[in-house]
């Protein structure tokens, strides 16, 4: 189960929202309708087993957790939780909301059979977070306890700065019951979720569709009477979906080139909320990527700035490290100058490592077995990024060629190490770098296999002291490191736009999960 945290083509998004409105009118909110969402593939919905975007876009309505984070930057705003406090480095103490109820009228809680959500709750669940989750990590935790009826204890070993303002953390959390997972099992659970949250669900197919309806007795005033998930696995059908008014909001566009045309349609408003990280990942088990110097000799073989600015600019910025501008503990664009584009000493390095054209063929060869690269990706603008590379990379001799593979086909190959080189995921949250490259996560969110004793340590450290200096010395060491050592060939930082018909309104982009109601924002339609 553990390649649905690898369904995440885009982890965490970001930064401050920008809206463009369809119109400069000012209109009340109205009650009524049916939000039509496109998805790319939905097969499960337990809040603990996914990292998907589409599956937590759901989870995220049927489920409350304690934190979200806010609309307008990186900090945790209240929700289930309505303050919290942190007495010492190792404490921190929440304080719930009075007054809210799991969802009635199912097979656990049957109409009438109100059941306040408490502390008990939220002890059970993040411990059950602790032990199934196939996606995230809330850290090291000594104990979860409640204090009373309404107040939280957790205490940690060592300081946990990111708890509550990282989205894959604290606020990946949805409070489920324990009767409900113990009546309907995992698996059943799974299908059938029962949460605290704005919206029931009403129906779902896997990779077809979800069909949620509003809680009536939900703790904040609900206007949309219902949501729909329809799924659509290829980008550009979504955006053609879209306009067509067959769906009312694209919530991550996959193809940033499709940015010009979709920006002139005045039907639509363009959301963007933070980004992604793109780059190539190698697996440096696989042979021949295991030996440094193919790796090397690759880096130096592609003119990634070319490429960028043929399909991504102005969407994005280069990247030279996986830590994105949003996260500033980690961003270092120095690491500018590990990186050098020169075909001929790339090929200089592979004829030193025994690759040779000894056949005439064009393609460099040793021991018989030529040098064959082929990228593994999901859909989506990437696609013509990574096939300029590839053609850059025959140039010199080197048979590459890129894959495209239906997003759960190139989850289970990364996490199952069936890859050599990959188009690598996002994670672009706080704590990434450790997701993709400590060696404690190799094959769940590692899909490099890569293990640095030096970079597992100055990581924990990291994660383990409240000092933000030290965190970012930490940090950016580690970072280098694993660029160094070619891990990772860092292309760009992806903007990432939500497209919504301008009949939608007060829409915020997801970040962690998909928000339609809160203290910040409660979406409605227009007629």
């Amino acid at each position: 189960m553990s390649r649905r945290l690898l369904l995440a083509v885009v982890a965490t998004l970001l930064v401050s929202l920008v809206a463009l409105p369809a119109t400069g009118v000012m209109q009340s909110p109205q009650k009524g309708g049916i939000l039509r969402i496109a998805a790319t593939t939905i097969q499960q919905l337990d809040p603990y087993k996914t990292a998907a975007n589409d599956e937590t876009n759901v989870i995220g309505l049927v489920f409350d957790p304690l934190v979200i984070i806010g609309k307008d930057g990186f900090e945790a705003k209240p929700h289930l939780a309505e303050s919290w406090e942190r007495p010492d480095d190792y404490t921190w103490i929440f304080h719930l909301r009075k007054g809210v109820y799991f969802q009635e009228g199912n097979a656990v809680f049957p109409k009438g059979a109100r059941r306040e959500v408490t502390a008990d709750d939220v002890v059970y669940s993040i411990n059950r977070f602790m032990n199934v989750s196939t996606a995230f990590t809330i850290g090291e935790v000594d104990e979860v306890k409640a204090l009373d009826r309404y107040t939280v204890q957790i205490t940690t070993p060592v300081p946990n700065p990111f708890l509550v303002d990282d989205p894959n953390r604290l606020a990946s959390v949805g409070i489920v019951p324990k009767e409900a997972v113990e009546k309907l099992g995992e698996d059943g659970f799974a299908m059938n979720p029962i949460g605290s949250g704005p919206f029931i669900l009403k129906s779902f197919a896997p990779d077809q569709s979800v069909v949620l309806e509003r809680n009536p007795d939900y703790w904040l005033p609900v206007y949309l009477d219902g949501v729909e998930f329809v799924v659509i696995p290829d980008p550009t059908v979504q955006t053609m979906a879209l306009t067509a008014g067959e769906v009312d909001v694209v919530p991550y566009i996959f193809n940033v080139d499709a940015m010009a045309t979709l920006s002139r349609n005045p039907r639509l408003q363009m959301l963007s909320r933070g980004g992604s990280y793109r780059g190539i990942g190698f697996n440096v088990t696989t042979p021949p990527f295991d030996e440094f110097a193919v790796r090397d000799a690759i880096s130096k073989a592609v003119d990634i700035d070319a490429a960028f600015n043929a399909v991504v600019a102005p969407h994005g910025e280069r990247a030279y490290g996986q830590c994105p501008p949003w996260v500033p503990h980690g961003y270092d664009p120095s690491l500018k100058e590990i990186w050098k584009y020169d075909p001929k000493e790339a090929v200089e390095i592979l004829n030193a490592a025994g690759f040779r054209d000894t056949n005439g063929d064009g393609i460099l060869d040793r021991n018989g077995q030529p040098l064959k690269v082929e990228i593994k990706t999901t859909p989506g603008s990437q696609i013509r990024v990574l096939t300029i590379l590839a053609t850059q990379l025959r140039q010199i001799g080197i048979d590459a060629s890129v894959l495209q593979q239906d997003v759960a086909v190139w989850a289970d190959d990364v996490i199952n190490g069936n890859t050599g080189v990959f188009f690598d995921l996002s994670f672009a949250g706080a704590t990434g770098l450790h997701s993709l490259f400590h060696s404690s996560v190799i094959g769940m969110t590692n899909g490099h296999y890569y293990s640095n004793p030096e970079v597992d340590s100055l990581l924990d450290q990291a994660l383990s002291t409240t000092d933000p200096e030290a965190i970012a010395s930490n940090w950016k060491q580690a970072q280098r490191k694993i660029m160094e050592d070619r891990a990772a060939l860092p292309l760009y930082f992806e903007w990432a736009y939500a497209i919504v018909s301008d009949k939608v309104h007060d829409f915020v982009p997801a970040w962690g999960g998909l928000h339609l109601v809160s203290l910040e924002n409660n979406v409605w339609l227009s007629r």
